[in-house]
């Protein structure tokens, strides 16, 4: 990594020299050449300085039991423990959503016309939903 930084570095500092003594404004590629060659490096500097840091991790995580919070979790190893009751499933039917919307008048594909006139239209179709629910003995 420390070698292309160096070598990048070492190339843009000769073009820079090299180049003949001009004003870099907007018409020139040397300004733009200029910031796309400081951008990179120092992106690869901040990248460099950043990869070598090591993670850090926080002793802080928990030496409690946590064999407690499992068997609360997870009923069925600790009969004494378990909530009562069950999980049921029950369905119940959502209604149909239309909405009334006026319908201008116009010619039908026989060429009879029809007035206009305030239709139901479908929003959402009715369906059966299922749901979960506790049941408590």
């Amino acid at each position: 990594m420390q070698k292309t930084v160096s070598i990048i570095t070492a190339v843009l500092i000769l073009v820079s020299f090299s180049a003949v003594s001009a004003h870099a404004d907007r018409k020139t590629m040397e300004g733009f050449m200029l910031g796309t060659g400081v951008a990179i490096l120092g992106a690869a500097i901040i990248h460099g300085i950043n990869k070598d840091s090591q993670p850090q991790y926080s002793s802080s995580y928990s030496t409690h039991n946590s064999h407690n919070y499992t068997e609360y979790r997870y009923g069925h190893r600790n009969k004494h423990h378990r909530p009562r009751g069950h999980w049921e499933i029950e369905k119940r039917w959502i209604e149909p959503v239309s909405e009334t919307k006026w319908n201008p008048g116009h010619y039908n594909r026989r060429g009879e016309w029809i007035n206009g006139r305030n239709e139901k239209f479908i929003v959402t179709r009715g369906c059966w939903q299922e749901d979960k629910v506790w049941v408590w003995h």
